[in-house]
């Protein structure tokens, strides 16, 4: 079976992000609420949107990537 190296990466960079997002949202949390003296609810928390936001680009960036090969 052959292992297409782009799309490999692609997933690695994709399971990158949703570590970093898992890590970096508590420790934003903490930081933000350090910084207001207050528990509050703030963008801290959209930090897992955004890296659902960023692992769409990488996805529609390959997809079209691939498409564009495939007519050539």
């Amino acid at each position: 079976m052959k292992i297409n190296k782009k799309k490999f990466i692609i997933r690695i960079l994709e399971l990158l992000v949703i570590i970093a997002t898992i890590v970096l949202t508590p420790i934003a949390i903490k930081y933000a609420n350090a910084a207001r003296g207050y528990e509050a609810v703030g963008g801290e928390y959209l930090i897992p949107l955004l890296g659902l936001v960023i692992i769409m680009i990488i996805e529609t960036v390959y997809e079209e990537s691939e498409a564009e090969q495939n007519e050539h």
